[in-house]
């Protein structure tokens, strides 16, 4: 087992006292307690309580087991004998108490076994939480929230089942794969509302699955219903179902539905598609994810960028990871991306990074997990705040999770078999769906203006009035970081109202709506009301007012030009990405040419009008060219900053083709450390003018890769320490705007520590010592992971291993 991570504070240990032997380790317990430990010791019910973790790649966490076996079992016994665990034991007596009973009067609808306290894949998460807090928290809260979780649990569950019973003979499709009775059911671990409600999945008797989405938010219906035969059942159909404009438009649409009784939705499960397996590898773990051929990699981002205009089109946000998967629907060959979360739409969107399918850059938290993930990272955007970790002596301790969770598998992360990730090396076939998108719905204006004005009435939209990472900073119990205070702000807090308070301190992420026919802001109310709304004032209102915007109800935005911003996101995404930054396309009629991430055109072949239309773009405008389809193409003009791109990485490739041997070759060539020097010197002249203009060349400006030779150019200019130093401040302003990875920074600070001949910060930069590479002397070296992490890099053991690996000692180094 490995070491603890060094980033995770112990909270609480869990192991048994010396000389423990009792025959019995649950006697004293209350039965159904001695039936969840029973379970614990088979296996069968470790999902109740934190998992056990250990050190991932990539500086995660990942699962290493569930609690489970005699040894565990026993200390459970153990540690549930102690009086702080008193309100779980009456938790799980209540929650049992109800089970005996929700099964016996919903018999025909859910199978037997299903409906019971140990079922972790139902009860984890509330019975993993209470856990946590009687063992971390103040023992006054745990007394007054447990219960009251139990509570709210209940009543969350008799809701659903009364749905279930109801709906089941009702407005449940006739489809054999969603007959009943429902065989298993799973709880969503992230996020509650309206009264601790959660996501649930139903595992039916005929093999379906069914999501039931406790919200009113309706967007699944308004935009992805099907409704087979009869009159379109949402958007998505009816532009499906019209004849195309410029292109092919397949949108994805599923069997969704509402209640009998307003207030909720059922909606098929997307299962991973039949292309599927491992994306990346490290040792023993394996990342599996989408992995398409070549040609099924054109058609699924072709269809992509058809949903990604719609999303743009009709103001869909919050569109991260985890909000849209990529799967099929049974009977499908190939793959879709699928929105599974449409809460929030038709709002102000000015730029596609406010859908959440692509990563600002510029945002106020890292948000990398979006919905169109171009790399396949380790980390996981979730996974459960608190884990244990195992000692050499079989003691757990509870620890307050800080690395992020790694994951097994990505629904967001699309990969072909040559093991390219992401839209970038298909971006004509991305570009190309957007674009036959945008002119049909463009083209069926009309015929949208009139579905979504006889649509509205019964649905509504969620009003999102604080980032969500705020409500969940909020939301962290401040025992589990040092505080041991209450879980929710004060009161005097004024970043919430009293209509958010009262969400947070029953541990909800605070959820709002609004009727799409207009009207205040509403917040729901918590069962045991079935669907009730009341008004709360929300202020200060944002520009344009809150969802849903009229202009957007009335597809007023839906104009040629509209496109030309997302067009020009789009490609800045994944500028660094693409393999080719001029292409022409013949079989797609797609001709682009790209000079820097906020430079370029596209021009798209549009034959059923006999036009071809070129959006071009810089900075600060996005224009429009009409011409006829064979017309000549009009070639693109230069670019400054496309320029400074290209120059920037031809130095660093005459760099690199000298500097890579001589370092191999133990830096001992003279005449090419003076071939380098001149090349240097010449790049700092040229750079020193650049940055004189133009301001730091950063990523935004020349793409990532041409900032990075920047930053290397820089580093390697010891003999101009003054514009170093100016450099660096650049590049830390740079960096905190989202321009520069930090790393760079890290790079810089410590070589001009070199320099000033004092230790080094990061760790960065190392010398040959008794037979090996060593980092150079490190000022507070017992810090320096710290400082690291802060920067974005991995521990510097880790680092020390990639830099001798990369640059092994010659025998004469190493002598």
């Amino acid at each position: 087992m490995s070491d603890v991570p060094a980033d995770i504070e112990p909270l609480w240990e869990m192991g048994l006292p010396a000389g423990e032997a009792c025959p019995d380790a649950s006697a004293g317990l209350p039965p159904v307690a001695r039936r969840v430990v029973a379970a614990v010791g088979e296996g069968a019910a470790g999902g109740l309580f934190p998992p056990v973790v250990t050190a991932g790649p990539e500086g995660t966490v990942v699962e290493d087991r569930l609690l489970g076996g005699t040894a565990d079992a026993r200390m459970l016994a153990h540690a549930l004998r102690d009086g702080r665990f008193a309100p779980l034991l009456e938790m799980l007596e209540t929650l049992d108490g109800w089970c005996v009973s929700a099964a016996r009067r919903h018999a025909t609808v859910v199978a037997p076994g299903v409906l019971d306290v140990v079922n972790a894949d139902l009860f984890g998460p509330v019975v993993s939480e209470a856990f946590v807090a009687c063992a971390t928290g103040r023992a006054r809260y745990a007394r007054d929230r447990v219960p009251e979780w139990a509570a709210r649990c209940e009543a969350f569950l008799t809701l659903f089942l009364d749905r279930l019973q109801r709906d089941m003979s009702t407005c449940w499709p006739d489809t054999p794969a969603f007959r009943g009775p429902v065989v298993g059911l799973w709880t969503h671990g992230e996020e509650t509302h309206n009264g601790r409600q959660r996501v649930l999945r139903l595992d039916c008797a005929g093999g379906g699955r069914v999501a039931y989405k406790p919200r009113p938010a309706s967007g699944e219906l308004l935009f992805t219903a099907c409704g087979g035969s009869g009159p379109p059942a949402s958007v998505f159909e009816l532009l499906n179902n019209s004849p195309k404009a410029s292109g092919e438009v397949r949108l994805p649409v599923l069997t969704c539905w509402s209640g009998a009784r307003p207030g909720y939705l059922w909606q098929e499960w997307i299962e991973p598609p039949a292309q599927w397996g491992p994306i990346r590898s490290f040792g023993a773990w394996r990342l599996t994810g989408t992995r398409l051929s070549p040609r099924e990699a054109v058609r699924f981002w072709h269809r992509t960028g058809s949903l990604t205009a719609a999303m743009f089109g009709f103001g869909v946000t919050d569109l991260i990871g985890g909000n849209v998967v990529t799967g099929s629907r049974p009977g499908e060959r190939e793959p879709l991306l699928y929105p599974i979360d449409l809460e929030i739409y038709f709002c102000r969107v000015a730029r596609l990074y406010d859908t959440g399918l692509l990563y600002d850059r510029t945002a106020e938290v890292d948000q990398h997990h979006v919905g169109l993930e171009a790399t396949p990272r380790w980390c996981s955007a979730e996974g459960p705040p608190v884990c244990w970790h195992e000692d050499p002596d079989g003691t757990l301790r509870l620890y307050r999770r800080r690395r992020p969770y790694a994951r097994a598998e990505t629904r967001t992360v699309v990969a072909d078999t040559g093991g390219r990730a992401g839209y970038g090396p298909y971006l004509p076939a991305m570009l190309r769906g957007m674009f036959d998108a945008w002119t049909l719905m463009c083209r069926q204006r009309p015929a949208l203006r009139r579905f979504l004005s006889a649509a509205t009435a019964g649905h509504y939209v969620r009003v999102l009035r604080q980032p969500t990472f705020r409500y969940f900073d909020a939301l962290v119990p401040r025992w589990l970081s040092g505080g041991g205070a209450a879980p929710v702000p004060a009161e005097a807090d004024v970043r919430f109202d009293r209509a958010e308070l009262d969400q947070l301190r029953r541990m909800d992420v605070p959820y709002f709506v609004r009727s799409l026919e207009g009207g205040p802001v509403l917040r729901v109310e918590p069962p045991p009301r079935p669907f009730a709304t009341a008004r709360v004032a929300a202020r200060p209102e944002p520009e344009g007012g809150w969802p849903p915007l009229p202009e957007l109800l009335e597809c007023s935005n839906l104009v040629l030009a509209g496109l030309g911003v997302a067009l020009r996101d789009a490609v800045e995404h994944v500028f660094d990405d693409v393999t080719e930054h001029a292409v022409t396309d013949e079989s797609l009629g797609v001709r682009l040419h790209l000079q820097s991430p906020a430079e370029g055109q596209v021009g798209f072949d549009w034959p059923e009008a006999g036009r071809r239309i070129t959006y071009i773009w810089d900075r600060e405008k996005v224009r429009l060219r009409i011409d006829a389809v064979d017309a000549p193409e009009v070639p693109a003009e230069p670019t400054q900053a496309g320029q400074i791109r290209r120059r920037l990485l031809r130095l660093d490739r005459l760099d690199g083709a000298l500097r890579m041997p001589w370092a191999q070759d133990g830096m001992a060539d003279a005449a090419t450390e003076r071939r380098l020097r001149a090349l240097t010197d010449a790049g700092i002249a040229w750079l020193s003018t650049v940055v004189a203009e133009h301001g730091w060349p950063g990523r935004g400006m020349v793409g990532a890769a041409a900032a990075s030779a920047a930053s290397r150019l820089v580093q390697h200019a010891r003999d101009h320490l003054d514009f170093r130093r100016h450099c660096l401040e650049l590049m830390r302003q740079a960096a905190a705007a989202g321009d520069l990875p930090w790393r760079e920074v890290a790079y810089l600070t410590d070589e001009l520590c070199l320099a000033d001949k004092v230790p080094q910060v990061y760790g960065t930069k190392f010398e040959a010592v008794a037979g090996e590479l060593v980092p150079y002397p490190i000022e507070e070296p017992q810090d320096v992971d710290r400082r690291r992490a802060a920067m974005g890099m991995e521990p510097l053991a880790d680092y020390t291993d990639q830099i001798r690996q990369r640059f092994p000692l010659t025998k004469r180094e190493a002598s």
